[in-house]
């Protein structure tokens, strides 16, 4: 924690007293907006933990669900839920927990949003060339999404960038290195996977079919469900770091309310989708009403003979075997 006192001192009577005074960016706001900020956090991490939840017990319970997709999606589910744990206001009583609070965030937070660049990528070559073997990817995408947060929670920790910052704890110097070493990738993301969004509507376009249409949906919620977590984060650092001394409870208000959320908003994008939806369909019907109805033997012959959700656009705007396309663009591209 990046403890700065002021030390003043006066002299009376041969006796010296030394106050110490807390430095301006330990506390940027009253205990009232301070109160306020807890309230909004509990809310939204509450929410982003379900969510991500959701999508962590639903990969373990379904092991059909288990595909290269749902890998990212499971790893981008386990950062969401630390990052909303770690944004809990538990850490602001010492050094020790404002610490672990600030490194928790940084390495959670930015393991997050490296793992939606991962998914652009790989939806990326799916859509634009033609290589689909993507497992041996996995271990570049693990040393980008771990390693990179990892040097730089523990590097800030070295140098003591750790302090209070609104009502959590983070990096506390606005225009610090620190802070670029964090916020620079995420804006670096975001505008990759805006281009890769673009592209991809743009391609999915030059075809007019319901199944094209379903996917065109799918990819806008994929954009706005990153925008709405991390565009108010972005707007909150830029505001701090050209005006440091100023800083406006609205937008950490907005960045606590939208941040934390991100496995919800996650779960809503990637977890609610029809092969989770029919995969828990005939768990509940299997295990919780112990029946087999009929449905439930639909839903495991179209299982069972799925079709690959690769799509050549190029050569057919036929909806014919593509009914399962609206599961998850990328859902089985390559089973493992």
């Amino acid at each position: 924690m990046n403890n700065n006192f002021l030390l003043t001192t006066s002299t009376s009577n041969d006796t010296t007293i030394i106050k110490e005074t807390e430095s301006p960016n330990d506390y940027d706001f009253s205990k009232e907006q301070i109160e306020s900020l807890d309230k909004i956090v509990y809310f939204s991490s509450t929410m982003g933990i379900i969510g991500a939840l959701f999508i962590i017990v639903s990969f373990f319970l379904f092991k059909a669900a288990r595909t290269f997709a749902t890998k990212m999606i499971f790893f981008l589910s386990l950062s969401d839920l630390f990052a909303a744990i770690f944004y809990l206001p538990y850490y602001r009583d010492s050094d020790i927990m404002c610490n672990l609070q600030g490194m928790g965030l940084v390495f959670f937070l930015s393991s997050s949003y490296l793992w939606t660049m991962c998914i652009s990528i790989s939806l990326f070559m799916v859509f634009f060339t033609t290589i689909f073997e993507l497992n041996h990817w996995f271990k570049y995408f693990h040393f980008i999404c771990w390693g990179i947060p990892l040097f730089t929670a523990i590097i800030s920790l070295i140098f003591h960038a750790y302090g209070k910052t609104g009502s959590w704890c983070f990096i506390s110097d606005p225009t610090s290195i620190f802070r670029l070493l964090y916020y620079l990738p995420l804006i670096v993301v975001f505008f990759i996977n805006l281009v890769v969004f673009i592209a991809i509507r743009w391609k999915i376009s030059q075809h007019s079919n319901s199944l094209v249409s379903r996917v065109n949906i799918i990819v806008s919620f994929y954009l706005i469900a990153f925008s709405l977590s991390q565009l108010p984060t972005i707007i909150n650092s830029i505001q701090n770091f050209s005006n440091p001394d100023d800083p406006q409870f609205s937008l950490f208000a907005f960045q606590l309310l939208l941040q934390p959320l991100q496995g919800f908003l996650n779960c809503v994008v990637y977890g609610i989708n029809e092969g989770f939806i029919n995969h828990y369909v005939e768990f509940f019907e299997k295990y919780i009403f112990r029946c087999r109805c009929r449905k439930s033997r639909e839903l495991k012959e179209i299982d069972s003979d799925k079709t690959s959700l690769l799509v050549d656009y190029e050569n057919s705007d036929d909806e014919e075997g593509f009914d399962g396309m609206d599961k998850l663009i990328i859902d089985d591209y390559n089973r493992v």
